[in-house]
């Protein structure tokens, strides 16, 4: 029941990135590379909803590249464009603390990936 709830949630979210980015010319061609980024991250999803091994790996492979370029980057440029992907800002009294997603649905892949073909 998960798996399909989350493909519609990422279904959503690549329709609102790619509504953004791609059919606008004020958007740089750089920063168009986020709404690829999203649409394989659904792919992948949606892949892993119909218990396909390529998808949960596809997804946990960019999820590892989205939280690598968030915490490990000092670049802000590829911080924006590959890190804060499913990454939900959860406001506390010091600061924002972030809660990765993407990392929690990737766990989920991984939990059933035994089951997949």
């Amino acid at each position: 029941m998960i798996f399909p709830l989350v493909a519609c949630f990422l279904l959503f979210l690549s329709i609102h990135e790619v509504s953004l980015s791609m059919f606008t010319a004020e958007v740089e061609p750089l920063h168009k590379l986020r709404a690829v980024f999203m649409v394989l991250m659904t792919i992948f999803w949606f892949g892993a909803t119909f218990f396909q091994r390529w998808g949960a790996i596809g997804f946990v492979v960019l999820t590892i590249c989205s939280l690598g370029a968030y915490f490990f980057s000092e670049q802000p440029i590829i911080k924006g464009l590959f890190g804060n992907i499913l990454i939900l800002p959860l406001p506390i009294k010091q600061g924002v603390v972030p809660i990765p997603l993407s990392a929690i649905f990737a766990f989920i892949a991984l939990y059933f990936y035994s089951r997949m073909d």
